[in-house]
């Protein structure tokens, strides 16, 4: 675990290359076959489904001073906290640039949309990428933002990886705008502000980083089954962020998983499965995209996959409890139950924590979207809490893990994937009712109550595997959504019913379903996407 943070916690794609071969590296290691780390564009311009990829970054300097007297300075580095700059921050001329400082009360594109700030430095309480690309319009030469989630650590620094020109976008394309960012705590922040109301201050920034068109990489092996290798369990874990918990712990999970799968098949304790057991480690969303495009076919083969996404902390915590994600509705299927009762079996029998174990409806981690109906694979998440509010912030950092909640996240998974591998159809299905028993009734009722079916040929049909993002439209074009619907909602899952065997009547009881809710305007999202060739 601690190998992978200290590669992915400065955000460099230089470095995230580098943990994508430690990864690739510890899976030959431990004897999986067909270990090799795999590069795909990092170009800001190529796209895999919906999604174009980064544009790569390399931090190289950073460093903010701010004059309050003749005697006093406020000096920040990046060589101190790796989450100083912001991810995508564009460099500075090598002498740096200064201007005075604007505070700002709310941090708002309105709020700035009225005001010159041309050829100032900003200071903002709010997430920075909320003004970056007004800011960069209207001339500002930086953005220094105290912003962090988690109100409980003012010393913490949040990490800002998102730079996108799009509502609700994320990575920085290529045509994005360019502008640098700081992050502050929020104690230095708070000193800060108070000094900025009382007196007029200058800010001055230099930042050495590059952005340039190169690649990402994921890192896979497998134990092949024995009977059918081409049907393969998938385990899938991110990497390339800069949390020990988030999520250094799950790759680190899947590499034990694999070496003690290994080790008790080389040794004889166990025989092979039947079926082969995949090991993905890659960068979030991105990496499993490029993956899923160029493995389509062989995805679709998959009975089962599973996302390790979210923490090894605290084992005393009663955040670092097991949550297990359950597939949505275009996706039930008998893997959840099994899965349920595998992991009730292992908290009650090994763990000897049965209180440990929860279960929750269908939600997007960022890479469990294999269940889409395009391709079809029961997909479960399993996240088990940092034990704290560490959410990508400084301090989530390796003494935050916890040994043994790793132990247990790793020992489930491998138990998991090598059940699953091994155990015919009929074997599930017996898990699969004992598992039910142990949902609660409104998850229970969600894998047994009867659906309306489709009829092929009925409704809208989609050629896009994976989430919808609408990058590269410009959101002046947008309709319906102001926000890209990558994540879990009702328009996503909406998108997903588009296979073509469902009209927007059916897709309309299957969100009433699954939310609860209908969007009054889903036909003029259909008719939106329809005019964007998203669907025909």
């Amino acid at each position: 675990m601690s190998e992978i943070y200290s590669r992915d916690r400065w955000s460099s794609f230089d470095g995230y290359r580098k943990s994508a071969e430690y990864c690739a590296d510890m899976l030959w290691l431990f004897g999986m076959e067909e270990s090799e780390r795999i590069t795909f564009p990092a170009d800001g311009e190529t796209k895999f489904g919906d999604w174009i990829m980064p544009l790569s970054w390399e931090p190289l300097a950073a460093r903010l001073e701010i004059d309050v007297s003749t005697d006093e300075r406020f000096t920040f580095t990046l060589k101190e906290n790796p989450n100083r700059l912001v991810m995508w921050s564009a460099p500075t001329r090598p002498e740096g640039v200064e201007g005075r400082l604007i505070l700002l009360e709310r941090g708002t594109p309105d709020e700035i949309e009225r005001r010159d700030i041309k050829g100032c430095i900003l200071f903002t309480p709010s997430n920075p990428v909320s003004i970056k690309s007004i800011a960069a319009r209207k001339g500002a030469l930086g953005i220094i933002s105290d912003w962090i989630r988690s109100k409980e650590l003012p010393d913490a620094i949040q990490w800002i990886n998102t730079w996108s020109d799009s509502p609700g976008g994320w990575a920085m394309h290529k045509g994005d705008s360019r502008i640098w960012g700081i992050m502050l705590s929020p104690k230095e922040g708070n000193r800060l502000r108070r000094l900025a109301r009382r007196y007029e201050l200058k800010a001055k920034a230099i930042v050495s980083s590059e952005l340039y068109e190169g690649e990402l990489a994921y890192a896979t092996g497998r134990i092949v089954g024995r009977e059918q290798p081409d049907e393969e369990i998938l385990l899938t874990a991110h990497i390339n962020e800069q949390g020990a918990n988030d999520n250094a712990s799950g790759a680190a999970a899947l590499i034990e998983a694999a070496r003690a799968l290994g080790e008790m098949i080389r040794s004889g304790r166990l025989i092979p499965p039947a079926r082969s057991i995949r090991f993905l480690m890659m960068p979030e969303s991105y990496g499993m995209m490029a993956f899923t495009t160029r493995n389509i076919e062989r995805l679709r083969r998959s009975p089962a996959a599973i996302n390790v996404d979210g923490g090894a902390g605290d084992y005393d915590s009663d955040d670092s409890n097991l949550t297990i994600y359950l597939n949505p509705l275009c996706c039930r299927s008998p893997i959840d139950g099994a899965v349920v009762r595998i992991a009730q079996i292992f908290y009650e029998r090994i763990a000897h924590r049965p209180d440990k174990l929860r279960f929750h409806r269908y939600t997007l981690a960022g890479d469990n979207f294999l269940c889409e109906p395009l391709i079809g694979v029961p997909n479960l998440w399993f996240e088990m809490g940092d034990g704290g509010d560490y959410w990508h912030n400084s301090e989530d950092t390796p003494d935050k893990v916890d040994p043994r909640s790793l132990k247990d996240l790793a020992s489930l998974t491998a138990g998991v994937a090598y059940i699953l591998a091994s155990f015919d159809r009929r074997q599930i299905e017996k898990l699969y009712n004992e598992g039910l028993a142990a949902l609660p009734d409104d998850l229970s009722s969600s894998l047994t109550m009867k659906i309306p079916q489709g009829k092929p040929g009925s409704g809208p049909r989609r050629h896009l595997v994976g989430p919808l993002t609408l990058d590269g439209i410009p959101p002046d074009r947008w309709r319906v959504v102001r926000s890209s619907p990558r994540w879990w909602g009702p328009y996503l899952a909406a998108w997903w019913w588009a296979d073509g065997d469902h009209p927007l009547s059916l897709i309309r009881e299957m969100l009433k379903l699954e939310f609860d809710r209908v969007p009054d305007d889903l036909a003029e999202f259909f008719g939106f996407l329809q005019e964007m060739s998203f669907v025909v």
